[in-house]
């Protein structure tokens, strides 16, 4: 049987075409893992910034603490937008908070703020 130009590449089409999908779906799915690879590599580090508050009369405090920063780049040049977070200080004064380290970062000179809402009603502010 003589096949013209037009049946053959019907014919070669229909006997690649399940090859093909799964090249196609190989390389999906490489292309998936190289991503989530470099997704996991961009995750941002923190470090864990947590102690005890204490009040002047040397008793624990409580209250809130929300803290503060402006936009920056790590020194793993990791971008870090401006943002504040608010956490809890517990009755027994502890307090604990996740952050961005700065060291290295820029532009040089950047600091968090912390705001102390204290369940005395007192607020401090420190830099």
């Amino acid at each position: 049987m003589k096949l013209m130009r037009n049946e053959w590449l019907h014919v070669a089409w229909r006997q690649l075409r399940p090859n093909l999908i799964v090249v196609v779906l190989v390389a999906m799915g490489l292309l998936g893992m190289a991503l989530a690879k470099k997704a996991h590599a961009q995750a941002m580090s923190t470090t864990t910034v947590q102690g005890t508050l204490y009040m002047a009369n040397g008793q624990t405090g409580s209250g809130t603490l929300q803290v503060s920063w402006p936009s920056f780049t790590t020194a793993g040049e990791q971008a870090v937008v401006a943002g504040n977070t608010t956490v809890a200080i517990g009755s027994d004064g502890f307090v604990s908070v996740n952050l961005t380290p700065n060291v290295g970062a820029s532009p040089a000179g950047l600091y968090y703020t912390a705001v102390f809402y204290l369940s005395n009603g007192t607020t401090t502010t420190q830099y």
